[in-house]
């Protein structure tokens, strides 16, 4: 299998962990809390916070491979002046889901990350 573009791992056990070689960003599948739907979690965390996060019933390396191609640079930047000057801002929690917001200092644009679910790791 070809290697992923921008990513590089880092570990293997006792979770995945690869780290994009341009932002610095890091990709982990990791073992959920048993509190959790799914036994393990994916998660793309940047800056250190999520910006993507998916569950899986198994360790599916090849289906976190694949999301990993899908998403070759995450980065934190602003849609509407295109500068990469994100801050992260408060957090909301409904329950078992987390939800954090980010916002730019230049333009003041505001917007929410993927929602993920328990504790930030």
């Amino acid at each position: 299998m070809p290697r992923i573009t921008n990513w590089r791992r880092e570990s293997r056990t006792p979770t995945l962990e690869y780290r994009n070689t341009k932002t610095g960003a890091r990709a982990v599948l990791h073992r959920a809390p048993d509190s959790y739907r799914y036994k393990w979690r994916g998660a793309i965390i940047v800056d250190g916070y999520p910006v993507w996060s998916r569950g899986y019933e198994t360790k599916d390396a090849k289906s976190f491979r694949d999301e990993l191609r899908d998403q070759p640079a995450p980065e934190m930047s602003c849609p509407e002046c295109l500068d990469g000057d994100v801050v992260i801002g408060g957090k909301t929690a409904d329950g078992a889901k987390v939800q954090r917001w980010f916002e730019c200092r230049n333009c003041g644009y505001e917007a929410p990350s993927r929602i993920v679910y328990g504790a930030e790791r």
